[in-house]
């Protein structure tokens, strides 16, 4: 078995929706239910090795699309920025908040 990588949640949180339907059930299944493979497999009717190979390439297109879009990137940098904002001066605030901007529009 594999380990399991809890970061590609907060990615499967952003893209699930460019996921089909497949992809989206074994992972769910997966993650956030705790089933194993075998058990996924019943469920969804088909082989373990199969269930293993897509979930591997589900979590290899999940991080093809963050390389892509950056989503999560982005929302830990503004994140990031926006956590300084309380303890800036107003010149600083300003200056944050061009640099939010920016992020936004990469």
């Amino acid at each position: 078995m594999f380990a399991k990588d809890f970061s590609l949640i907060l990615l499967f949180d952003r893209y699930a929706a460019l996921l089909t339907e497949k992809q989206q059930t074994a992972f769910s299944l997966y993650y956030n239910e705790d089933f194993s493979l075998a058990e996924i497999a019943e469920h969804t009717g088909t082989s373990r090795q199969a269930v293993r190979s897509l979930l591997q390439k589900t979590e290899q297109e999940l991080h093809r699309f963050e390389d892509a879009l950056h989503l999560l990137e982005k929302e830990e940098k503004i994140t990031s920025l926006t956590q300084s904002l309380t303890e800036c001066t107003e010149d600083e605030k300003r200056k944050l908040a061009a640099d939010i901007l920016t992020v936004i529009k990469e």
